[in-house]
């Protein structure tokens, strides 16, 4: 649940900007601030890029990190259009698909690093059923 001052900002911006999209609602509500909303899903995909890049360079001493960074572009993915997501897409299945390269399967989650509301599910949620080969 949202906090109240969030709410009142997102008031603030509606009554300034009209409704606002589902991304940039999930951002005011989380307490982004103006440069995040302006910036989008970009800044998700660079932190999925580089935990991908540490772990393929054996650095799998903080794997639950890396694959929280997923799991975080995986909430704003949620709530952004396919507009938004377009630019970025071959980004971000590149990212996946090395990560899926130089990962393996796991039979246990690491569904913690997801949203307490969501149902974990292997099928939606791969990356949290993988670990580095090397570890």
């Amino acid at each position: 649940m949202p906090k109240y001052r969030y709410k009142k900002k997102l008031q603030a911006y509606i009554a300034q900007h009209g409704k606002p999209d589902a991304l940039t609602e999930y951002f005011i509500l989380n307490d982004y601030s103006e440069e995040d909303i302006k910036q989008g899903i970009a800044p998700f995909i660079e932190a999925w890029e580089e935990a991908v890049y540490w772990i393929e360079r054996e650095d799998g001493s903080e794997h639950d990190w890396n694959l929280w960074q997923r799991s975080e572009l995986h909430e704003v993915l949620r709530y952004a259009t396919d507009e938004q997501i377009k630019p970025h897409r071959e980004r971000i299945e590149k990212a996946d698909q090395k990560f899926i390269s130089i990962t393996r399967e796991a039979e246990d989650s690491y569904g913690y690093l997801i949203d307490n509301n969501e149902t974990i599910d292997r099928h939606v949620h791969w990356w949290l059923f993988r670990v580095p080969k090397h570890g």
